[in-house]
């Protein structure tokens, strides 16, 4: 008898003398999964209950007499259970403590450069309102990070966000003069070229323009300096320019079809907060998985995942001429989007040619796109001087 069967549930049915023997000829004939036990007074066959419903019904028309014990499994056990009143109240106390435990934050994982002593950042933490125990709906990111921002000498950046019951922090810590400069967008004051181009137009709302339309940059430039003759401001604005590019896209005359046949479930396992609790079956049949939420949704942390076993068929077609160019260029076409998602094509010269059994599409552009993009800086960045 399969696991599945003993989880969702199953019988007994005892036979003895010639209905037993047909009986075991039909688990044969009709492949049904079952474990027989025999002795020289009668037959014991254990099933599922779905299949134990179908051996009835041959039973009753075969006039075979045989004995149907009841539904044991993992159906008895919860039917037993809910008619015990003690069982129920735990049930409740274990599904409120549940709900208890995911309205909280229970970690704080925290990750940095290193510049400070991990034991001085959770110190620091814990002054600014994050500690391990407190409601989820206190958490306030904005205001831990303000908090931690105001003790200038160990941070110069900090970052709070939560995933389920823990609180993810991650910071830039300073040590001294030497601290280490904050180099992501967000903390950008000078404004550089993000790639090659020729400049159309240029309006800073905060620094001073360093370059004018016309002027050919390269990559890494500077554009907006955020060094103003009134003091350092954090640089600001656009930089529209024209940007020349190529692409190449190449498709193979064959193509692969993959078909999966034979999907069955091999397993079934009980989770909660993600974790298996217990499982039944699996092992390394299992190609594919689907997880189901039980009643209560994201509320209740329990899930049911079945794993199944698949088979992959793959099959081989020839193209003709005409189909290989259009999926070259139709990878070619989707790659010019992709780049252009914040750009304006202005010119697309595409070209094309059969190479080694299969389609090369190429296209030259030009593109008018705002190349400017943050770099951060300290007293030691050439562009401070």
């Amino acid at each position: 008898m399969r696991g599945v069967d003993r989880m969702l549930g199953w019988r007994e049915i005892a036979t003895w003398g010639e209905g037993a023997k047909k009986l075991t000829d039909y688990l044969l004939k009709e492949n049904v999964p079952a474990e027989v036990i025999s002795d020289e007074c009668e037959t014991v066959v254990l099933v599922g209950v779905q299949q134990a419903k179908k051996i009835r019904a041959y039973l009753n028309q075969t006039g075979i007499e045989a004995s149907f014990g009841p539904i044991r499994g993992l159906p008895a056990l919860l039917r037993s259970s809910f008619l015990r009143p003690g069982i129920l109240i735990g049930l409740a106390a274990v599904i409120l403590l549940f709900l208890f435990a995911r309205s909280r934050v229970w970690e704080v994982r925290i990750m940095g450069n290193g510049s400070t002593d991990e034991d001085k950042v959770r110190a620091a933490l814990y002054e600014a309102g994050l500690r391990p125990g407190m409601r989820k709906k206190d958490v306030s990111g904005e205001t831990i990070s303000s908090a931690c921002l105001s003790n200038g000498e160990l941070f110069s950046s900090v970052n709070v966000s939560l995933s389920g019951v823990v609180a993810n922090v991650e910071w830039i810590g300073r040590s001294g003069e030497d601290y280490a400069a904050v180099s992501g967008k967000s903390a950008g004051i000078n404004l550089v070229a993000s790639c090659d181009g020729v400049i159309v137009s240029v309006e800073p709302s905060a620094g001073v323009a360093v370059v004018v339309p016309g002027q050919t940059v390269r990559k890494g430039d500077l554009l907006i300096s955020g060094v103003t003759p009134g003091g350092t401001v954090r640089a600001s604005g656009s930089v529209m320019a024209r940007v020349s590019s190529e692409f190449r896209a190449t498709a193979a005359k064959t193509e692969e079809i993959q078909t999966t046949v034979k999907r069955r479930p091999v397993s079934l396992s009980l989770r909660m907060f993600g974790e298996e609790l217990f499982t039944v079956g699996g092992g390394g049949d299992t190609s594919a998985v689907k997880e189901w939420i039980l009643l209560g949704g994201v509320v209740l942390p329990f899930s049911l995942r079945v794993g199944y076993s698949t088979e992959t068929l793959t099959e081989t077609i020839e193209l003709t001429e005409s189909q290989t160019a259009e999926n070259a260029f139709r990878r070619l076409n989707w790659m010019i989007r992709e780049a252009l998602s914040e750009g304006e094509l202005l010119k697309k010269d595409v070209s094309g040619s059969f190479v080694d059994g299969g389609y090369t599409a190429a296209a030259k552009t030009e593109y008018l796109i705002n190349i400017a993009e943050p770099l951060a800086f300290d007293s030691r960045n050439e562009y401070n001087k």
